[in-house]
């Protein structure tokens, strides 16, 4: 099976490229798609932070919920 790689360039979303193309790219196009993954990315990372902060410290401005002990900004 085939992996295929999205390019994001300045005209926006264009065509899935193969793997077979990603890896024979130039270092200027390989540098490109990983410039446009490099923000979806800490996004999915900032989502995933701010769930396990919700977990540990309960949802934002409430006075109850969370674990013992865990506060969002200390005491």
């Amino acid at each position: 099976m085939k992996k295929k790689v999205l390019r994001i360039g300045a005209e926006g979303k264009s065509k899935l490229t193969s793997k077979e193309k990603y890896l024979t790219a130039d270092i200027q196009t390989k540098i490109e798609m990983i410039q446009a993954l490099i923000p979806i990315g800490l996004m999915a990372v900032g989502e995933q932070l701010e769930k396990e902060v919700e977990e540990l410290a309960g949802v934002k401005y409430s006075r109850q919920g969370g674990m013992c002990g865990h506060y969002r900004w200390g005491r």
